[in-house]
């Protein structure tokens, strides 16, 4: 990319290189180090992915006129290549209206994969959570057995629920892989060899 396309910025460690929610003006590759994409899922930042050295990001925003669908924070200290939306825009303008037409499809189904991987991504939290405050079954059947016989049923049919949603998150876990199998575009790495 020549000079008068774009220019180089070192970026400290920490700092946020695109916020979600703003207007694009640049986009970017990175040029050294590694950076994090976070989404703001329900008021709390999940990451989606990590960046590193060749990774090409902000783009969205362009093609979809759009504000930006997650924040990118330097993970380190990085340098990055920054390219304007002028520039990106007249690119694109020189594509025929079939590509450009395809790029738009490809955004649409970027932007709604971003959006489930980040609720995806925040549910696995919560689940990982609760896995962590889980109580012992078994240590706490002692103490059922205990209870007057109203709460000693309720409580069994409290454990019965919980068996029976972990049961369903097993299963819709499966659907999930298998819905993601089914779009599964061609792999990043062969992408990225082709790139080279």
């Amino acid at each position: 990319m020549s000079q008068a396309l774009s220019r180089t910025e070192k970026i400290r460690d920490g700092e946020t290189i695109v916020e979600e929610g703003t207007w694009a003006f640049y986009a970017y590759i990175l040029k050294s180090g590694k950076a994090k994409v976070l989404k703001n899922i329900d008021d709390r930042p999940v990451l989606i992915r990590t960046l590193s050295k060749g990774d090409v990001f902000g783009e969205m925003a362009f093609l979809g006129g759009v504000p930006r669908t997650a924040s990118v924070v330097a993970d380190g200290d990085v340098e990055v290549e920054m390219f304007s939306k002028d520039a990106f825009m007249d690119a694109l303008d020189q594509l025929p209206q079939d590509v450009r037409s395809e790029l738009n499809t490809l955004l649409s189904d970027l932007a709604v994969m971003t959006e489930v991987n980040g609720r995806l991504m925040a549910l696995l939290d919560e689940l990982q959570k609760m896995r962590a405050r889980t109580v012992d079954l078994k240590s706490f059947e002692r103490e059922v057995e205990k209870m007057p016989e109203l709460l000693h049923r309720m409580v069994i049919a409290l454990i019965q629920r919980l068996n029976a949603s972990v049961e369903s998150c097993t299963k819709v876990a499966a659907q999930v892989a298998e819905a993601v199998k089914a779009i599964e575009p061609q792999s990043l790495s062969s992408a990225k060899a082709e790139d080279q």
